[in-house]
């Protein structure tokens, strides 16, 4: 179905003049040996959507769905255990990031079910892990990423004025 849209794009692109046998001739044969030598790039370009683009537009489609529940409200959330390491300096590193921007967080705690088919449902097991409208930041982040994405400049959200 795209070939024919390709063809006719193609054929719109004849040079002025194309209309004379030489002309004619010459475009054929150049644009022929351009198909030749890019063969696989049109392939892919008729092909349609990678399916790594696909998978990335499915996650980004469950994020949009489980997004308003598992933010209520905040424009990030953090998810921890007990028994993570990292999980008590991600919280209060990110403490002082939303502090400093005037912004708050939600704090999931896997141990409960909610928290724990969310995190199922995006496919994440191991704590911490952060959420945001947009993505999902797998593992202890350092300061800087987060501030990267909480800037004012950045967000996207209006945030809740309370942390939970």
């Amino acid at each position: 179905m795209r070939a024919p849209a390709v063809v006719a794009a193609l054929a719109l692109a004849l040079p002025a003049g194309a209309d004379e046998p030489a002309a004619r001739d010459a475009f054929e044969t150049e644009l022929r040996a351009a198909i030749l030598a890019n063969g696989d790039v049109i392939a892919k370009a008729l092909a349609g959507p990678s399916q790594m683009q696909r998978h990335i537009q499915n996650d980004l489609s469950l994020l949009d769905r489980l997004a308003p529940d598992l933010l209520a409200g905040h424009p990030i959330a953090v998810f921890t255990t007990e028994t993570c390491e990292s999980c008590a300096t991600a919280v209060k590193e990110l403490t002082a990031i939303t502090e400093r921007y005037g912004i708050t967080f939600i704090q999931h705690d896997l141990s409960h079910p909610q928290p724990a088919r969310w995190a199922a449902a995006l496919g994440l097991t191991n704590a911490p892990f952060y959420v945001l409208p947009e993505m999902i930041l797998n593992g202890h982040m350092p300061p800087v990423v987060l501030e990267k994405h909480l800037s004012p400049n950045n967000m996207k959200t209006n945030p809740q004025p309370t942390h939970k």
